[in-house]
């Protein structure tokens, strides 16, 4: 096996495990009581599992922006966070936005 195939079925293993995970998320905030916080979790942790980023500066290979933000803590140090920190937090910022908009487009259906 390549390092293309083993790489894009990696790939698919991640999507797969994070599909299932957030299938489970989807399930656990089903509750009716607090909608807004419901879409807030579902928007966070969508952006949390699969939001990409190169895993080093030289390559192109992607991993998840969580990870890379991780290891590049843990062996370059705090300096290197901001690399992968701030393409996931404009992520995070986005998913929300989406939420909050989708959170008042079906309250406004359902009010009618």
């Amino acid at each position: 096996m390549g390092i293309d195939s083993s790489y894009f079925l990696l790939w698919c293993l991640y999507i797969v495990a994070g599909l299932s995970f957030y299938s489970f998320l989807w399930w656990l905030t089903r509750s009716r009581s607090i909608k807004f916080l419901n879409y807030s979790v579902r928007g966070i942790m969508a952006a949390v599992i699969f939001t990409p980023w190169p895993a080093n500066i030289y390559g192109d290979t992607l991993a998840p922006a969580l990870m890379v933000l991780v290891l590049d803590l843990i062996t370059i140090g705090g300096d290197s966070v901001a690399r992968a920190a701030v393409p996931l937090l404009l992520t995070i910022i986005i998913s929300e936005l989406i939420a909050i908009g989708l959170f008042w487009k079906n309250r406004r259906r359902v009010a009618k």
